[in-house]
């Protein structure tokens, strides 16, 4: 059963039916005590940072969540709730999960030094490992800076500047983007999340390999 972490975000039912037309059983976790009986978590998220963390704190969710997260439970966090598994946010200055070390941040100004068009809005290609893409839909603006490198699999790259849209580090999974309108591709993380695939820590890559089997 995976549980879909509920704080008020706007995007938790859509979240939950595109788990639901992958044939996932998924059901919403509102206080701590719905979370024992969920083997997988989906962190979505639509807002700020520092009110979605009011949220999670206000209803018992945020300690919960972590403990369970460092407890090996796999998790995919959906934008903001991607950018929350960070250590913490250049949006409100925000505290963050810190399951994955690094920070979320704001776009720099665009290309010349003129104003950068933010939020982020719309479908863009995903660049992944071996050389292969496919496109999802994003509506964001900040975006994922990881410490470790290796745990970038996918890149997507706006106005001349290129960002983490996809990262993966043992049972976790960060997706800039919103896999649940993502079409084909969305829908094949969804499965393959739902289905364990992506419980496993992914190897660094080091030279083109074969398309990724949930692609």
């Amino acid at each position: 059963m995976i549980g879909v972490i509920d704080f008020g975000s706007g995007n938790t039912r859509s979240v939950l039916r595109g788990l639901t037309a992958v044939g996932a059983s998924a059901t919403l976790v509102r206080t701590p005590d719905d979370l024992p009986r969920h083997s997988r978590l989906v962190l979505p998220g639509v807002g700020a940072a520092g009110s979605a963390v009011r949220a999670l704190r206000d209803r018992g969710l945020w300690d919960a969540v972590i403990d369970a997260a460092a407890g090996g439970v796999p998790m995919l966090g959906i934008c903001l709730g991607a950018q929350l598994m960070l250590a913490g946010s250049d949006e409100d200055d925000a505290d963050g999960m810190a399951l994955l070390a690094g920070r979320c941040r704001a776009f720099p100004a665009a290309a010349g030094g003129g104003p950068r068009i933010v939020p982020h809005v719309g479908w863009n290609a995903v660049e992944l490992a071996g050389g292969h893409r496919a496109d999802a839909y994003f509506v964001h603006g900040y975006w994922l800076d990881p410490a470790d490198a290796s745990t970038v699999v996918g890149w997507t790259e706006v106005d001349g500047f290129r960002f983490p849209s996809l990262l993966r580090a043992g049972g976790l999974t960060a997706t800039q983007f919103h896999p649940e309108k993502s079409g084909r591709f969305g829908r094949a993380l969804l499965g393959a999340f739902a289905a364990g695939l992506l419980d496993a820590a992914r190897p660094a890559v080091a030279a083109r390999q074969p398309e990724p089997s949930w692609t």
